[in-house]
């Protein structure tokens, strides 16, 4: 592809996310995490379970390592690259 046609592509891809209101992170490859309280976590973007345990859920998520500490945490959901925690979360740690 030449210089110019990767350009106009690259051009074309920002304003299709821009008009879209699509995230960079939904591109990038980068998971995104949504905490409902302590609760809850909705994790888009999980390539793998690492570690499933009652008070630890350890992820792959994008190019992290995410893990989940609390009590009585489940995996609810998991379809695709979506998982969703249930428990009470106490933390969250982020490792590369």
């Amino acid at each position: 592809m030449r210089f110019g046609a990767q350009k106009k592509l690259r051009f074309l891809s920002e304003r299709i996310q821009n008009t879209l209101e699509i995230p960079e992170t939904a591109q990038s490859g980068t998971a995104q995490i949504e905490l409902s309280g302590n609760r809850e976590a909705l994790i888009d973007g999980c390539r793998g379970i690492l570690q499933y345990e009652d008070a630890s859920i350890r992820l792959r998520a994008g190019q992290l390592i995410v893990r989940f500490t609390g009590s009585g945490l489940r995996i609810c959901v998991m379809q695709n690259d979506q998982v969703r925690i249930t428990g009470t979360i106490a933390a969250v740690d982020f490792t590369s």
